[in-house]
C-alpha cells in the first residue's frame, strides 16, 4: 500500500460559556502520513517534537492499536511521519487531533472506514468530551451533546463573515486533569443560566455576524474564576476592554488565551494580550489563525 497522508486541525475549545459544548477549529495541524511497513518507525518533527514519543506509547499509535482491538482486526507494522504544528498541553486540542489522527491510522491501515458514531465511540476511550474531537473531524464551528445513549450529537455551524482569531500561548503547560482537578462538583442555579444564556449569545452572535454580543457571550462562571489562579495573568486579561478585541476567554483547560477580532486589528490585540502576560512575568506569543472549515483532510491522490 502506498503512503497515504492526512491533516487533523487544532481546536480550541468553550469558547468562554460554552463549557464541553462549543469549539472552533483552527488552522494549524496535526499532520501525519504512514504506510505499511516491515517495522515500525514513527520520525516526528514540528512544535514539540521533542516530547512526542517515537515508541508506540505514542497516543497516536495507542489510539489505532485500540481502535484496530475493538474492531477485531490486526494491523501491520508501519512507517509513521508526524510533522506537527499543535503545541501540546496548551489548550489548542493537541489531545483531540492525536485521537482522530490515530483512528485515521486505523482505518488507513485496516481499510476499515468508520462511521462517525463508530469513530466517536473509539475516540471516546480515550476522551469523553466531544467538543474538541467533532472540532478535530468535522471543522468550523461545534455545537455537540451527547444523549442519554451516549449517541454524539454535533452540529456544525457557519461563521457569519470575516473575523480574526488569535490565540496567545504562555511559555509553560497545563495539563487538562489539573485544570479540571480545581472546578468545583456543583454550580448553583444562578450560574448554570448565566452559562447556558451566553452561550446561546455566543451561537447567535458568530452565526449572524452580530460580533456586539460576542464580549458579552464569551463569559463564563462554570470553569473560567477557578481556573485563573493556575494561569497569571488571566484575570486581567478577561476584564480587557480594549479597540478591536470583540471577546476573550480560555481556550480550553488553557493555559492559552483565544481571542476574537476586527481583523484590521489583531495584531494589536494580540500584542496587548501578551502585554498583559508580561506584567505577570509570563512569557508568551500571539498568533493570528484562519478558522478551519474542513476539519480532517485524507489526501486520496
Amino acid at each position: 500500500m502506498r503512503q497515504v497522508s492526512f491533516r487533523i486541525p487544532a481546536s480550541t475549545a468553550n469558547l468562554g460559556a460554552g463549557f464541553d459544548a462549543l469549539s472552533l477549529a483552527l488552522g494549524r495541524y496535526l499532520r501525519c502520513s504512514i504506510q505499511p511497513s516491515e517495522s515500525m518507525e514513527i520520525k516526528t518533527s514540528g512544535v514539540d517534537a521533542e516530547l512526542i514519543p517515537t515508541t508506540e506509547e505514542n497516543l497516536i499509535c495507542r489510539v489505532a492499536a485500540a481502535t484496530a482491538e475493538r474492531r477485531g482486526r490486526t494491523l501491520p507494522p508501519y512507517h509513521l511521519k508526524i510533522e506537527n504544528e499543535i503545541p501540546l498541553a496548551r489548550g489548542m486540542g493537541s489531545s483531540a487531533a492525536a485521537i482522530i489522527a490515530g483512528i485515521t491510522c486505523y482505518e488507513i491501515l485496516a481499510g476499515d472506514w468508520l462511521s462517525e458514531q463508530e469513530l466517536y465511540r473509539c475516540a471516546f476511550e480515550f476522551e469523553s468530551h466531544p467538543d474538541n474531537l467533532a472540532a478535530a473531524l468535522c471543522g468550523n464551528l461545534i455545537s455537540a451533546a451527547v444523549a442519554d445513549d451516549g449517541t454524539v450529537i454535533v452540529a456544525r455551524l457557519e461563521i457569519s463573515g470575516k473575523i480574526g482569531a488569535i490565540v496567545v500561548i504562555p511559555s509553560f503547560e497545563l495539563s487538562t486533569e489539573k485544570a479540571r482537578a480545581v472546578l468545583p462538583p456543583s454550580y448553583s442555579r444562578q450560574d448554570a443560566v448565566y452559562n447556558i444564556q451566553r452561550s446561546a449569545l455566543t451561537i447567535a452572535a458568530l452565526t449572524t455576524g452580530n460580533w456586539a454580543l460576542i464580549r458579552e457571550g464569551m463569559k463564563d462562571r462554570i470553569h473560567q474564576p477557578y481556573r485563573a489562579k493556575l494561569i497569571p495573568g488571566l484575570e486581567d486579561i478577561l476584564k480587557l476592554n480594549i479597540k478591536g478585541l470583540l471577546g476573550v476567554a480560555l481556550s480550553g483547560a488553557g493555559p492559552t488565551v483565544f481571542a476574537f477580532a476586527d481583523p484590521k486589528r489583531s495584531l494589536e490585540v494580540g500584542n496587548a494580550l501578551t502585554a498583559t502576560f508580561a506584567e505577570h512575568g509570563v512569557e508568551a506569543t500571539a498568533h493570528i489563525l484562519d478558522v478551519d472549515t474542513s476539519g480532517r483532510f485524507i489526501d486520496q491522490t
